[in-house]
């Protein structure tokens, strides 16, 4: 029976410069449907990490929050905020700030940087995202073969 994994190709690097690279999920599937099922999660994570860069305004990565919340492969940590000075609090807090002036979000680092892929047993699995970050750009994501139990190296 054949097994699949899924390889990143993306380009990472630093201020002085850049290059290509490519890596591996660390999860491997029985089922084909269920790899295309993750390649699909970290297309529509990938568009969501895009549409939350640090160039946007909190209420527009908010707003891009909101649409992915209820999708499978979307990590919500929620994080306590007060609503009038946009910023985190502790629960403790919520008294100080008053009624209606707090609200939990998505834990804006775990929303961006982790997705949940499905595993054959369908239990889902959090994996940080190595091909996001300010220096990372996913160029590819494919699923192949794997064959790793095909060759040996001395």
């Amino acid at each position: 029976m054949s097994k699949y994994r899924i390889k990143i190709s993306y380009s990472t690097g630093n201020s002085f410069g850049s290059q290509d690279t490519t890596d591996y999920i660390e999860l491997v599937w029985n089922s084909l449907d269920v790899a295309k099922e993750n390649l699909q999660r970290i297309k529509e994570h990938y568009d969501m990490y895009c549409g939350v860069d640090s160039y946007n305004t909190p209420k527009k990565k908010a707003d891009k929050f909101a649409v992915c919340k209820d999708k499978e492969w979307f990590v919500n940590k929620p994080k306590l905020y007060c609503i009038s000075n946009n910023s985190a609090i502790d629960e403790k807090d919520k008294v100080k700030v008053g009624l209606g002036n707090w609200e939990y979000r998505p834990d804006y680092h775990y929303a961006t940087y982790c997705l949940y892929l499905k595993a054959d047993n369908g239990n889902q699995m959090q994996l940080s995202a190595f091909w996001c970050g300010y220096f990372e750009q996913l160029q590819e994501a494919e699923i192949e073969i794997d064959d790793t139990d095909m060759k040996i190296t001395f």
